[in-house]
Order: structure tokens, then sequence, then C-alpha cells
């Protein structure tokens, strides 16, 4: 037993608890005091903690997990948009999608804008692009202002009435790292690429302050359902993590947040606080489980919105000719991480396309070379065709490889890829197991709105080990010899999350000393198939000794 020979307040015991602890994996009971693990072991050892203001419960045989972490995901606007917004289906023609906006526009009220996302670049854009489309959509919303984000939220479909709003014409400047996509006689078709998305974003009415606390508290309460109890938020405006800190400070936050501080306007307005002023003054958001050290940039976009960077041009499907740059050169984001890495700053960079992840490790290569090779872990989020010779890279560069959204099964969106990047290269994504073998810190985050239906972590990892689709919709397996077991898949949910958002020492693994943040579940995934894992049901979340969730 592991004790500090304290009374605990709660004694969990009668259970199947996989602590993450390489010492001790199992134990069958743990005591809890002030929110900590006090004694892991068997229930015998513990009984000496035991008197009689301490809670027992006995949990049956249940399997118990450390709470999960999220090690990438968009918490905040997943759940504003839950709240607040029209939910599309990546399944709908365009004639489902204008029926869908046009009986949400009927409802709405007068002076509000209508806002949804869901729709799949794939099979949309080529539709979209034609002026027609945009005419559709004018008349099946008329006068109010309409912004339909695609399902990767790298692009925007906006009618003319929020194209006036924002100010958008023939004329209009098109920010870096952009586009604004126009007919054959140069007037945009409604069409809003990376970037450009923020002209919208900034002429949209903010949420009150009623709503944002909504918005936090609804953000909370899904995650802890799921089972997480911590997440990295991929993007971060200064109005975000005040709302999660201030959260915190009334004491009803029940996740482990690390904001990421954005520095461009792709997700996060201008208006809500980015870049650098935010950066400096960013300890003023800084709570007990609001981690404020972490910075985000993106070398590139999505391959459905032939915005990712490839040293190829995209294949046959796209032309076979168009080629995308990375947003900086490696100088420039050098530069760009240098100043944060000398302040201890972990830097989290966005890159799918395998030149814009190599031009990312040769800027973190010049970066150590400069600072020195104990500087703090960064980050490369995605990573989706990253070259072999890149993965060998990670390791001996410290960079952490953030693997998300997951997607490493058949699905559209995967056939979609291929059909744009052409077969040899689009079969070559997500190598999961080599990028593990390669001795590389790894961590799975759900990427949340983007791709997935929610935060759930069960079906990502039920695919990581068959490498199948969890919802059994599209037959066949991905490269199963990328697959990894649960053993090796769980520490990337867990331990190498909790340290990867700076909570290491205090989350992540059930051992004395740990703040008590643990789950219990409805099935033993470890003496199941692998498939059925991916309908696992979370019974009961605890966070910091609480039970913050309780299945009905």
């Amino acid at each position: 037993m592991s004790s500090n020979l304290a009374t605990a307040e709660l004694v969990i015991r009668n259970a199947r608890i996989y602590t993450l602890e390489p010492n001790k994996p199992w134990v069958d009971a743990v005591a809890i005091r002030n929110g900590q693990f006090v004694a892991t072991g068997s229930f015998a050892e513990i009984a000496p903690l035991i008197d009689d203001a301490t809670r027992v419960l006995d949990f049956a045989g249940r399997i118990v997990l450390p709470g999960m972490i999220d090690g990438h995901c968009h918490a905040f606007e997943g759940a504003r948009a839950a709240l607040f917004e029209l939910a599309l289906s990546p399944r709908d023609d365009f004639d489902q999608l204008i029926e869908r906006v046009r009986a949400a526009a009927a409802v709405l009220p007068e002076g509000q804008w209508l806002k949804g996302g869901g729709w799949e670049g794939r099979r949309l854009l080529p539709v979209l692009s034609h002026p027609d489309a945009l005419k559709r959509f004018d008349a099946a919303t008329g006068d109010c202002p309409a912004v339909l984000r695609d399902i990767s939220c790298h692009t925007l479909f906006v009618n003319t009435a929020a194209m006036r709003a924002a100010g958008i014409d023939r004329n209009t400047k098109v920010p870096d790292h952009g586009g604004i996509v126009l007919d054959d006689s140069g007037d945009p078709v409604g069409l809003l690429l990376e970037t450009a998305s923020a002209l919208v974003f900034e002429a949209m009415p903010d949420l009150s302050q009623g709503e944002i606390d909504l918005v936090i508290r609804h953000a909370g309460g899904l995650f802890n359902s799921c089972g997480i109890t911590g997440f990295a938020h991929a993007v971060t405006s200064a109005q975000t993590m005040k709302a999660f800190s201030d959260a915190d400070r009334r004491g009803e936050l029940t996740v482990r947040v690390a904001t990421f501080i954005s520095t461009d306007n792709l997700i996060t307005p201008e208006r809500d606080g980015i870049g650098p002023a935010v950066i400096e003054r960013r300890h003023d958001y800084a709570s007990n489980y609001v981690n404020v050290d972490f910075v985000k940039y993106f070398m590139d976009g999505v391959p459905g919105s032939v915005t990712a960077a490839f040293k190829a041009p995209y294949g046959p499907a796209n032309g076979g000719a168009q080629s995308v740059a990375p947003f900086y050169s490696v100088e420039e984001l050098r530069d760009l991480i240098l100043p944060l890495d000398a302040q201890g700053i972990r830097v989290k960079i966005h890159a799918i396309g395998d030149l814009a992840i190599t031009s990312t490790l040769d800027a973190i290569e010049q970066v150590r070379a400069a600072n020195g090779f104990d500087g703090p872990q960064h980050s490369i989020a995605h990573l989706a065709y990253i070259d072999d010779e890149d993965i060998k890279r990670l390791s001996s560069l410290n960079v952490l490889a953030d693997i998300c959204p997951p997607m490493w099964f058949p699905s559209s969106i995967l056939s979609g890829n291929i059909q744009l990047l052409g077969e040899e290269r689009g079969h070559r994504c997500w190598p999961v197991g080599d990028i593990l073998r390669s001795g590389a810190t790894v961590t799975i985050g759900s990427d949340w709105p983007a791709i997935v239906p929610s935060p759930n972590p069960w079906p990502g990892l039920s695919a990581l080990i068959t490498r199948e689709d969890p919802w059994r919709g599209h037959p066949g397996v991905f490269r199963p010899e990328q697959a990894i077991s649960l053993e090796e898949a769980l520490p990337l949910y867990t331990i190498n999350a909790a340290r990867s958002i700076g909570f290491g020492d205090s989350a992540g693994s059930i051992e004395t000393g740990k703040a008590a943040d643990f789950i219990v579940l409805d099935r033993d995934i470890f003496s199941i198939d692998a498939r059925d894992i991916a309908g696992t049901k979370v019974l009961t979340t605890y966070f910091a000794g609480q039970p913050v969730y309780q299945a009905e």
C-alpha cells in the first residue's frame, strides 16, 4: 500500500482500478481525502484509514480509470454551437442543406444571425462554388445574415447579407493565409477559406456574459459525461481564457484546461483578444485549473479545402496541378517560436500536409540549436501525412505528436482525401503505430467540433486498436499494421495528455498525492472485443474527489 496514514473521507473498494502507475498498474481499492488519493492498494491495506466518518463505496468489480484528457479540442466553440447553432450533417447534399437553413431562418427572431455548421467540403465545395448556390442560399435566408462552417471549421459558406455586414465585395483585400472564392465576373460566391472567415467573425454579434457562462457550464458537463476531466483548448482568445478562469474562481469548473493562445483570427476574432498582447498578460487568466503557458500557430489548412501544404501538387481529382505553400517560411516560424521557447511557453503548430510538417520540424530544430535542447516540449497537431523520415525526428527534437481528429479508419473523409491526393499518398496517413514505436511522446485529441460529432473518446480509442470504423458505417480496415494495443493507447488519453497540458504532477494516473480524478465504466474494456469499446458508457466521473457526472 501507498499511504500517508491519515483517515480517509472516501474509500472505493471492490473495483478493478487501472492506475496508469507503472509499478502498480492494478489495485482494487483507493482512499481519498481533500480531493486527493491518499492511498492505493488492496482493501485490507486501506482499511486502517477508515473511521466512522469515512464513506465507503463498493464498486462491484467495475472498471475504474483515471479521468480521460482530450489532447486537442475546441470545447468553447463546440459547446457554443451545440447551444446556439444549427447542426448540419456531413451527409447533407445541397438541397438538404438549403431546406434545413430555410426552416431555421423561418423561426429565427428578427435581427439575429443564423449560424450553423457541419457540411462536408469534399462533397459540397464544387456545388457551393457555383454562383447559383449563393442565389438559393439568399432566397432561403432573405435579409438574415447566415454563416455556415464546414465540418473541418476551415471554410465558411455565407450569404449576401452576411457579406454585406462584413463589408465583403469584389474589392475586399484577401487576408494573409486566407481566400475569398470569386465567380467568373470577380464577385464573391460566399465561400471564405481559412483566415478570410475572420472578416465575418468580426461582424457577428457577440454572446452576452450570461450566454458565455452557459457555454462554459455546458462544455464542462458534456466532457465530464464522456469521462473527460481535462483538455487542451487548442485555440483560445482572451475572452475564453477569462471565461474558464472566472468559472474556476467561482468553483464551477470541473475540468483542467490548458489554453493555447490564438495568434491569428482563423477561429477567434481579434476583438476577443489574440496575439502578443494577450500572451504578455496571460497570467491574468491563470487559476487553479487553468494553465495559460501555451500558444498556437497554424502552418497550413486541411486537405478537404485544398489548403494543406504538400510537397507534391494535389492529385487528379483536383486537376493534378495545385500546390499550396505553408503559411510561414521555416525562418518565419522559427523567429515566432524562439522568444516563446526562451520563456518556457509551449507552442502547438497545426500541420497536416507533409511539407507543413517538415517545415515545422525544421523550424523547431533551429530553435533547439539556438536556445538549447532542454527547452519546453512543443507539439505538432494532426500530423496526418507525416513522412517516415520526419517520424524519426519527433523524439530527437522533443516534439509531442498531438494526433487528431480520430480518423484512422475507413470513412468518407478519408476516401475524399485519397481522391484529392492520389492513392499512394492518400493511403500514407495516420501512422500512429510507427510514431509511437519511434519513441515519440503521443497524445490523442478529438478536435471537436471539427469532424467528430462529440468529444466522446471511446470510438477513437476502439479504432486505434482495430483500425476499423467504430460506427461500422464503412467496411474494411485502414492500415492495420498501425494498430496499437489498449495498454499502449490508454496513456495517450491519460498520463501523456496530462503532462502535455501542464498537469502531469496532479492528474493522468491514480496514485498517492495526485488529484482524485477518475471514472467508472459500464464494461470491462480489457476483456471485451475491441470493437465494443466504442460503445463504452461512463457511469460516474469524479473530479478532485467529487462526483461531477452520474449516468441516469
